[in-house]
């Protein structure tokens, strides 16, 4: 492996790039740069134990540590080009990002994605969304490195089964690049609803603290933070793991503390409300 193209760290802390400050080790972490760093290291992909990473904002890694390999992209994954008609979105390009570049270029369509803390490749994995939008209705065709025959492929949107909070999940891949629609529209028009996405979010949702975005998906014909608000008391709001005031369906916690507290305060929440309501929560944040 050259040095010059990819980075390895070994018992990395996943606390230090966690949007909630928490979580285990990861035992080995890898970061490429490009598609040649990518194949020229592709024997490191043969381990069972693989996860790609993104912002780190819904994802949480489980005291214990994760025995395996993690991938982030960075370097060509974090740009984005304009083909013609079509955007090429790197995996690793932040949301918000995106979301900015296409108000720069008079491209409409992508204001939700301003308020959204995650990457390109992890909003194709959740197929994320908000304000009644979903990554799937701008998406064209994903480009993705798949482990097993060491080799890049791509697949049209027509082809895969995008549904809620669920996008392309496929076992040994890595999103590597998203192709979407480009469609101008009026810079004025555009810069004015991320205005108003924008300012919904920091009048509904909490700032400023250790949080991952939602913590549950909403359940058919429910709204999950009203679930959760009948079925707890005061008691939840408070402490060092507590919902937040602004919103019920999102928590906050304070910084380095433990993961499987984490986790155990998501389970009793889940509890708490299939005892109440007979209605199984489905989380939105992953654990490793």
């Amino acid at each position: 492996m050259n040095p010059e193209d990819s980075i390895i760290f070994k018992n990395y802390d996943s606390s230090k790039i966690s949007w909630l400050k928490s979580g285990g080790l990861i035992s080995k972490l890898i970061k490429f740069k490009n598609l040649d760093d990518l194949q020229n290291n592709k024997d490191l992909l043969s381990e069972e134990n693989i996860i790609p990473i993104g912002n780190f904002s819904n994802l949480l890694i489980k005291d214990k540590g994760f025995d395996g390999l993690a991938i982030k992209l960075a370097g060509n994954f974090a740009k984005i080009k304009i083909e013609n008609d079509v955007l090429i979105v790197g995996s690793a390009v932040l949301d918000s990002y995106f979301s900015k570049y296409c108000y720069q270029h008079s491209i409409q369509g992508y204001e939700f994605l301003y308020t959204i803390p995650g990457t390109i490749g992890g909003n194709i994995f959740m197929n994320a969304g908000c304000y009644g939008k979903e990554i799937k209705d701008y998406l064209i065709s994903i480009l993705y490195y798949d482990i097993k025959s060491k080799s890049v492929k791509e697949e049209s949107i027509e082809d895969l089964d995008f549904s809620y909070r669920k996008g392309f999940q496929r076992k040994n891949t890595i999103i590597l690049f998203g192709k979407f629609k480009k469609q101008l529209g009026d810079q004025t028009k555009i810069k004015s609803l991320m205005e108003v996405y924008d300012k919904n979010r920091h009048d509904t949702q909490p700032q400023k603290v250790n949080c991952c975005g939602s913590i549950f998906k909403n359940p058919p014909n429910h709204n999950a933070w009203k679930l959760i608000k009948s079925s707890l008391d005061s008691s939840f709001y408070e402490g060092p793991i507590r919902l937040s005031k602004k919103h019920s369906n999102f928590f906050e916690n304070d910084p380095y503390i433990s993961a499987d507290k984490v986790i155990s305060f998501i389970e009793t929440i889940k509890s708490k409300v299939e005892q109440k309501h007979q209605i199984k929560l489905d989380q939105e944040l992953i654990i490793v």
